[in-house]
């Protein structure tokens, strides 16, 4: 694609929400000045010229545009669902520290008082059940999400491959100290209490933590 082409959509669109009908808007325009540009070439005419030709005849943008701006309403909708879906997630990830450290409270209890099996079953079914209503929360926030709402969210949502090549080597440095680390805890752990059953919830708990680092990186990104 034209480079020319390429900053001028950018530019049209900087102040545009990103939603699914905002980007495949964008796309289309993109492809259709371009095409547009490539016809002008073929028929002799120079860069300069072909790329006036092709915005000028591109149309009504601003009316193109307007279409597909989400309403006041709708994005503070949206803004309700994210809020509760971020709040329901942290609830769930304190819900599986807390099954973990429940797991090893009760287990190091019945070691002490000499009834290390049942202890232990007490920590198992407590991990259990708290990991069973934080992944319900968690589950629930996503499923009852309209779709619509949650393309608005992914869209607004900047992918890693986006950041700017500092952020994404601070990111990448984290991320790789962070596995390290959680590698390490979750060797150290299994081998102390030799509870390879269930100190792979470790990973679970790891994983979403690694999304929350993810989402601030992308928070970053937005707010820049």
């Amino acid at each position: 694609m034209n480079s020319k082409i390429k900053n001028y959509v950018d530019v049209i669109f900087k102040d545009v929400p990103r939603s699914k009908k905002a980007i495949e808007l964008k796309e289309e325009i993109a492809s259709n000045l371009n095409e547009r540009f490539e016809d002008y070439i073929s028929q002799g005419k120079s860069e300069t010229e072909s790329y006036g030709l092709a915005v000028a005849n591109m149309g009504d943008v601003d009316q193109m545009i307007r279409e597909v701006m989400p309403n006041e309403d709708f994005v503070i909708e949206a803004n309700s669902y994210r809020k509760r879906n971020a709040k329901n997630t942290a609830i769930g990830v304190c819900l599986y520290i807390l099954g973990a450290a429940a797991l090893i409270l009760f287990s190091s209890i019945g070691e002490q008082v000499g009834m290390e099996d049942i202890g232990g079953t007490i920590g198992v079914i407590t991990l259990l059940v708290l990991a069973a209503i934080a992944t319900a929360m968690i589950v629930y926030s996503h499923m009852s999400t309209p779709k619509e709402y949650k393309d608005y969210e992914e869209c607004q949502e900047q992918e890693i491959k986006s950041m700017k090549p500092k952020d994404r080597k601070v990111f990448e440095a984290i991320s790789s100290i962070y596995w390290l680390i959680i590698t390490a805890i979750y060797l150290l752990i299994s081998f102390v209490t030799h509870a390879w059953g269930i100190s792979w919830i470790i990973w679970v708990i790891s994983g979403i933590l690694h999304q929350i680092i993810v989402v601030i990186f992308q928070l970053k990104g937005i707010n820049e």
